[in-house]
Parts: structure tokens; C-alpha cells; sequence
């Protein structure tokens, strides 16, 4: 039915509340909508008929369809064509992208899924219940979620080339960390991440990075790296900057891997991660606080001898606990001193090495967060593939990369329909200056046997 004012005045007479009016009034807007784009959809696949026609194509079959878009639900019907030799389409479907078999349009698909990777799938599907005429079952959101991150995982591992002018900066940041999460039977996923930017702008008590780039891999600590390499080296001319890496020293992560691809620059300064220092510091020397401040206190002052006066302080400490318990405490002394020892020169401060800034590593650590909270929570495990998709698609929300992604999806599937269906669509967005009468080209559906009326019928219409 159409929509009409007399049905606003209707619901504003017959809503007892504002909150019914206002609902009432949401579904006769959507209704509109849905309407004035059902026109819209109608008149573009008139015009491109009148274009294919002078091509010698011919209307095979008039074929409905429905699909749910951000501001309502549309159905409509659109022409497919036929031509001697040729395969048949719907041109409607090919100028707009519309890809097959799909109800839901690439914009609530994308939707979707960033609700799918911030929230447990039965929760996105509440608050689409709640927020948007959308409606989608809890495993409907985890496949688009899955689809569309499979989509966006392609992208980000096959960036296209930037065409920018590379900057010079004084100082830029490089950082890498690893996240376990739990997997599901054999899986043990792993979020490789690398981080890139240019320091931290400080806003009264809120610190913002500047340009930060995020890489991440569920394969390897390689493969983020190689990510990680491509955007340096056609971002950044690094020749005049002094690079700052930082990490926790783990397996695939270490300094050189860093050096590795930074290339040539005028300096490389590698840092270990305060955060993990300290912690190894409190889990080895556990058993005696007063030596575990004090030694926090002593690697912040860089004082390598008050290390070893502290450590060896600490292990005359050890007296009247059990033969056993002496043996472990002291293994873990030393560990400890033998961690300290090897990561020593990377354990200096800004100050200590004549750095102009005070600030700018660690944020991959925190960053963490981000993806924890979706992926480690009440729980949850996660297959190899599943725990790809989400973290790309909350790697590409991180960058501001999700709409670049799937209109680079969408622009694949455009670019080889060529100049003239683009020209088909550019034609049916202009009014016609006159209205040409033609006579109707059809084909009878037959569900008889060839022989029977209608099937006699039907080829003498063909």
C-alpha cells in the first residue's frame, strides 16, 4: 500500500503515548523508504532494458527478490536478459553489486559483523532486535561475521600499494606482542601483533598515538612483520629518523627481528618492555618482597651493581624453609639474574640513552585490550579460522581500513563489467526526455510436457 499523510495523522490520533507514536511513526518512515527505493530500483532496470534492447537483448524472465538494507526491507522485481550465444543476467543486480543469493545488502553485512566481533553472537542478535528493524538469528551473524572477516582478512594481508609521498619523521615506533587465546580441540591460536606510529600526543589526561598502523597475523610472528615491512617502506623514508622497537623478548620477537625490517635508518634503539620486566621480577622473587621492590627500584636506576648486590642479598635470605624450597627459590634467583643479564642493555631508559622524548612504547601491550575483551572472556575458544576472522575485522575497525576493505570488494566485482554498463547506469540516473512505447517482449513458464497446450504455447511465444 502506498504511503500516505492520512496514515500519519491516523497514528498521531491513535497513540496513546509518545513512545508509541514514535514507534508507529519509525515502521511509516520505513515503509516510505522502502517504497520510494522500490521506485528507484524500478526505474533503473527500465532504463537499462532500453539500453540492452538496442543491443539485441531480450527479457527472459521477470524475477523478484527482497533484501534487508540499513533503512528497511525493499522488495522488487528487475528483468533478466537473454541474448542468441550469450549467457543471461540481471542487469539491475550487475550495475548496483548486488551480490547473489544474499538478503542481507554489503552495509548491513558490515554492520553486522562489527557487532558480531565486539559482542557474543546472541547478544549482537538482542541489540539488533532492539536498536534497528534488522532482524538476524545468532548463527546468521556468526557466518556474516565469518564471511565478511574472511573478506577483510584478503585485503589486509593484500594491501594495495600507497601512492603518497613517503614522510620523514625525527622518530618512529615499532612494537610486537603476541596474544594467546583459547582454541577449540587441536587449535591454539595465537594474535600475532605488530604495531607502527609516530609517538603519543597528549591531551590533558588522555594520551592519543599519532598515526598508528596495526598488523596481525594468526599464522606467525613472520608473517605481521612482513605486513609491518611493506607499510614502513612505502610510508616512511627512514633514513634521518631514530626508530624505537620494544617487546617482551619472546619467540619471534626479538631485537633483530626488528632490525630486520627496518632497513637503513640513522638509528635503532630497542627497548624491553617495562611491563613484563617488572612482572618477571615479582613472579621470580615472590618470596621476599622488601629484595623485590628494592630490585624494581635498582633496574629503574639502570644500576647494574645494586642488581647483583640485591640478588645475592636475596639469596642469603633463604634460611629456615625446606631443603626443597630453598633448591627452587634458589633456580629462580637465578633465572632471574641470568633474564636480567641478557636483556640488560635493552632494559635502558629514554634518559640513559640521550633520547629527546620520554614517552611512546608499551601501547602494543595495552592495546591488547581491544582484542581480549571480545576474544578471552567467559571462556571462550575459538577455532584458527574464526579467531582470523574476527581479529581482522577488529584490526581493520582499529585502522579505519573496514569501508576501504569491501568497497575494494565491491570495485573488483564492478571493474569488469565495463564502459558500457557503467554508462547504462550513468543514462538511468538522467530524466528521459521522452517516453518511448514499445511492445512488451515475454516468455509463457511452462510446467507441462512439451507436447501438452501450454508447452505448444509457449514455443510459438519464443
Amino acid at each position: 500500500m502506498l504511503p500516505s499523510l492520512s496514515q500519519v495523522i491516523e497514528i498521531l490520533k491513535n497513540s496513546s503515548t509518545s513512545i508509541d507514536m514514535e514507534m508507529a511513526l519509525s515502521l511509516w518512515l520505513t515503509d516510505l523508504d522502502s517504497f520510494i527505493v522500490r521506485l528507484l530500483f524500478q526505474r533503473l532496470d527500465k532504463e537499462l532494458y532500453a539500453t540492452y534492447y538496442e543491443k539485441g537483448w531480450r527479457i527472459d524472465r521477470i524475477e523478484s527478490r527482497t533484501i534487508q538494507f540499513i533503512f528497511g526491507e525493499v522488495h522488487f522485481e528487475r528483468r533478466r536478459l537473454r541474448k542468441k550465444g550469450e549467457k543471461s543476467f540481471l542487469p539491475l543486480d550487475e550495475a548496483l553489486g548486488f551480490e547473489k543469493r544474499k538478503h542481507y545488502s554489503l552495509n548491513v553485512r558490515k554492520k553486522i559483523a562489527q557487532m558480531g566481533s565486539q559482542m557474543p553472537f546472541r547478544q549482537a542478535e538482542k541489540a539488533l532486535r532492539i536498536c534497528s528493524p534488522i532482524s538476524a538469528s545468532h548463527t546468521t551473524i556468526h557466518s556474516i561475521t565469518q564471511e565478511i572477516g574472511g573478506k577483510v582478512q584478503t585485503y589486509l594481508s593484500q594491501r594495495p600499494s600507497r601512492k603518497e609521498k613517503r614522510r620523514r619523521m625525527s622518530h618512529v615506533f615499532i612494537e610486537g606482542d603476541g596474544l594467546h587465546i583459547a582454541g577449540r580441540q587441536s587449535d591454539k591460536p595465537v594474535i600475532h601483533r605488530v604495531l607502527v606510529h609516530e609517538g603519543v600526543k597528549a591531551d590533558k589526561k588522555r594520551h592519543e598515538l599519532i598515526e598508528p598502523m596495526a598488523f596481525f597475523s594468526v599464522k606467525s610472528s613472520h608473517e605481521a612483520f612482513e605486513q609491518a615491512a611493506v607499510y614502513l617502506d612505502q610510508t616512511y623514508d627512514l633514513k634521518q629518523s631514530i626508530v624505537i622497537s620494544n617487546s617482551d623478548g619472546g619467540s619471534g620477537y626479538e631485537a633483530d627481528r626488528f632490525e630486520a625490517i627496518i632497513g637503513m635508518c640513522r638509528r635503532h634503539e630497542h627497548f624491553r618492555d617495562k611491563f613484563h620486566v617488572h612482572r618477571k621480577i615479582k613472579t621470580r622473587l615472590s618470596f621476599d618482597k622488601p629484595m623485590m621492590n628494592r630490585l624494581t627500584q635498582a633496574v629503574r636506576a639502570y644500576d647494574w651493581k645494586r642488581v647483583e648486590q640485591i640478588l645475592a642479598t636475596a639469596e642469603s635470605r633463604i634460611v629456615d624453609v625446606p631443603e626443597s624450597v630453598t633448591i627452587d627459590r634458589m633456580e629462580d634467583i637465578r633465572k632471574l639474574y641470568a633474564y636480567l643479564k641478557r636483556n640488560w642493555p635493552y632494559v635502558r631508559g629514554f634518559y640513559e640513552r640521550d633520547l629527546s622524548i620520554d614517552r611512546g612504547v608499551g601501547v602494543c601491550e595495552t592495546g591488547h585490550r581491544f582484542y581480549s575483551y571480545r576474544m578471552k572472556r567467559q571462556g571462550r575458544s575459538w577455532t584458527t579460522k574464526g579467531a582470523e576472522h574476527v581479529g581482522a575485522l577488529l584490526t581493520a575497525v582499529r585502522n579505519n581500513e573496514l569501508d576501504t576493505a569491501l568497497k575494494s570488494e565491491v570495485d573488483k566485482h564492478l571493474e569488469p563489467l565495463g564502459k558500457e554498463l557503467k554508462g547504462a547506469v550513468r543514462e538511468a540516473l538522467k530524466k528521459s526526455k521522452t517516453d518511448t512505447l514499445r511492445v512488451k517482449t515475454g516468455k509463457l513458464t511452462n510446467y507441462a510436457s512439451a507436447s501438452s497446450f501450454t508447452g505448444v504455447l509457449a514455443k510459438m511465444f519464443s
